[in-house]
């Protein structure tokens, strides 16, 4: 018999019994600081040294760096636990945001200031992921696992829109001030996320395997999972870039933040809400349909020229974005091999990172030469990417 949808939304208050509230409160401030760092270094270096396309660029090589640096961050914790990596990283990325902090209130535009964003890169910490792998590790129904994961895709979207959020309440104080506060994070929620990390990680799968497979298996493995989570990256950067061009071509550039944060509010509000869905919905169709919306959300957002319409459609278009990410964590989960999942859960959120930079690069583009309606059109094409990576799922469901 089919779950109601309340008994599905019931099985929430089960989280908190398998991991206690401190831990999951303590895995969402930790993950805060790193959803504070890119805007965050936008706005510090931008300050210091004057010049945008320096703050983009420095933003640029964090952002990159973080995206090379994960997968082998997961490998490490694959090999010698999350502990282990935890307690020596954690205190490094504490440190590497104090260096940015220094090269910002120094206003360095030298080798300095790339050495220290380099380092706050490959330093930064996968929360998100390392959360959802202590999640498979414990063993829980299909139905348990899948509203962990979706609660921590919550919880991932609500990071999203108020981490930008805390920047600009900082960026008040002084404009570096939000990096002061990311390291301050990272080193009290970040400690305690590396204190209560497990000391082994074992995943039910991966039982008495005896060797890891390489970081290139697991990647080709989950290829479905990750092009659509590089597709929903290309989506927020196009977004972005739509969004800041149709805001100033209206003469509200400050309003850009606050529609898109629509999107991201919907994303949130389905996550969460993703369980109630039936079971009888495969994995590809949970990643097609929501993906075929979402891209006729964004072609119709680029038509209207009013901001009120556009956040409307965002917040519609995020709805069914929640549903993809979910599920494309949750088929990365199904498609790693044994041995793998750390590496897995890591590439997920570097895809995203790696999709948003293409994308704010494609909509600017489109933006600049074409017009706003141009960049959302590139949102909806990357929509329809994400569609056509259910393929191969929906093969290997058959």
């Amino acid at each position: 018999m089919q779950s109601s949808p309340f008994r599905a939304l019931a099985h929430y208050r089960s989280l908190p019994t398998i991991v206690s509230w401190r831990r999951l409160l303590v895995a969402a401030a930790a993950r805060a600081s790193y959803a504070m760092v890119p805007l965050g270094t936008m706005s510090a270096i931008t300050a210091s040294t004057g010049s945008v396309a320096l703050g983009g660029l420095a933003t640029g090589v964090v952002s990159l760096s973080t995206a090379i640096a994960s997968p082998f961050i997961g490998r490490w914790s694959d090999y010698s636990g999350q502990r282990r990596m935890l307690l020596i990283v954690t205190p490094l990325s504490a440190l590497a945001l104090a260096s940015l902090l220094t090269a910002a209130l120094m206003g360095w535009s030298d080798w300095r200031l790339w050495a220290a964003c380099l380092f706050v890169g490959v330093t930064s910490l996968p929360i998100g992921s390392l959360t959802r792998a202590r999640w498979v590790s414990h063993s829980l129904t299909p139905r348990l696992l899948a509203t962990a994961f979706s609660y921590e895709s919550m919880v991932d979207e609500l990071m999203f829109v108020f981490g930008p959020v805390l920047v600009g309440l900082t960026a008040v104080v002084f404009p570096a001030a939000p990096l002061a506060l990311a390291a301050g994070l990272v080193t009290v929620a970040g400690g305690l996320f590396a204190y209560h990390a497990p000391r082994t990680l074992v995943e039910p799968q991966a039982a008495g395997v005896d060797s890891r497979p390489s970081i290139a298996r697991v990647l080709w493995a989950i290829a479905p999972a990750i092009i659509a989570m590089m597709a929903i990256g290309t989506l927020f950067g196009a977004t972005q870039a739509g969004l800041t061009a149709k805001a100033t071509a209206l003469g509200v550039p400050g309003q850009a933040g606050v529609v898109y944060g629509a999107m991201g509010i919907g994303s949130a509000i389905m996550a969460i809400l993703v369980v109630v869905i039936s079971e009888r919905v495969t994995p590809a169709m949970r990643v097609a349909l929501p993906a075929f919306f979402a891209a006729g959300a964004m072609w119709l957002a680029g038509h209207f020229d009013s901001l009120l319409p556009v956040a409307g459609v965002l917040f519609v278009a995020g709805l069914n974005v929640g549903v993809m990410m979910v599920t494309s964590f949750t088929n990365a989960e199904k498609l790693a091999p044994a041995g793998g999942l750390a590496v897995a859960m890591t590439a997920m959120p570097a895809a995203i990172t790696v999709g948003v930079s293409a994308g704010s690069i494609a909509g600017g583009f489109a933006a600049s030469h074409t017009g706003p309606q141009a960049a959302f059109l590139v949102s909806a094409g990357a929509c329809v990417i994400a569609a056509l990576s259910a393929l191969p799922l929906a093969r290997r469901t058959r």
